[in-house]
């Protein structure tokens, strides 16, 4: 049994309208004008509130479609299937039977083929007139069959501080993915090796710094803030992720202030 696109949603339309029209032959064609149980599949790519990171969109992935697909965990053969515009966000089976459900979500490129190498999956009991259930699926970083790369945003502050305050005269940057130092330069041209000792940069100021054109992804990034002697003040490692695209959220890191001598 499968449920295309919207078409399910106009059934349902259709018999609510029917309902109430006081004629002697009910009007409703099951008899039934309750409203349905609604279960909502929602999708996200790469959310992350760990790393700060909020979710690549639709367009930075090249993704149109969005095909979710409900199996019965007890009946395999009840099998429903809805295919929805990715900028839709949500898929909205109704009447699913009552159990428990295992949820594929397979987002579709333009062509209509799958970008990526396997589903993203979850579980959700269906929902039941008058009591809808919803769910959000995150699609993983590490199932696209496309190597994407993306700009890295961010800004540093020192204990909730800027640079002046926080004593903070210069820092220095270390940008590892998979284990390796990257190459690529600051947009004014730091090096990302945990050598360049350069300015120290307030989150105050209004612009982001970043870099361009790394591979997305998880990374680290160790941030080290000297006095104006040179001292190390501040000395922090961050887990974080480098999104697809230009236009991706700042990121702003936070460094601890180092553990009593």
């Amino acid at each position: 049994m499968i449920a295309r696109g919207g078409f399910a949603v106009v059934l349902a339309t259709v018999a609510l309208a029917a309902c109430g029209g006081g004629t002697d032959e009910p009007e409703c064609p099951t008899e039934d004008c309750s409203v349905p149980g609604s279960t909502v599949v929602k999708w996200r790519f790469h959310e992350y509130p760990q790393w700060g990171f909020l979710a690549d969109t639709c367009l930075d992935l090249g993704v149109t479609m969005v095909r979710v697909e409900a199996i019965n965990v007890a009946d395999p053969a009840a099998y429903f299937m809805l295919d929805k515009g990715c900028g839709e966000g949500q898929a909205t089976f109704l009447r699913l039977p009552e159990g428990t459900y295992d949820i594929a979500v397979t987002p579709l490129d333009e062509t209509g083929a799958p970008a990526v190498s396997a589903p993203a999956r979850g579980q959700v009991v269906a929902g039941l007139p008058g009591a809808p259930i919803e769910t959000t699926i995150n699609v993983p970083h590490d199932v696209w069959t496309r190597a994407y790369t993306g700009t890295f945003l961010f800004k540093l502050s020192w204990n909730g501080m800027a640079c002046e305050p926080a004593a903070v005269a210069t820092q220095t940057l270390k940008l590892m993915i998979d284990g390796a130092v990257v190459n690529e330069r600051l947009d004014n041209n730091q090096k990302l090796d945990g050598t360049d000792d350069k300015p120290c940069r307030s989150f105050t100021e209004p612009f982001a710094q970043f870099v361009a054109d790394l591979p997305f992804g998880p990374a680290t990034i160790a941030v080290t803030g000297k006095d104006i002697d040179g001292l190390t003040k501040f000395d922090h490692e961050f887990e974080t992720f480098i999104g697809v695209g230009q236009n991706n959220p700042t990121i702003t890191f936070d460094l601890p202030l180092p553990p009593a001598m």
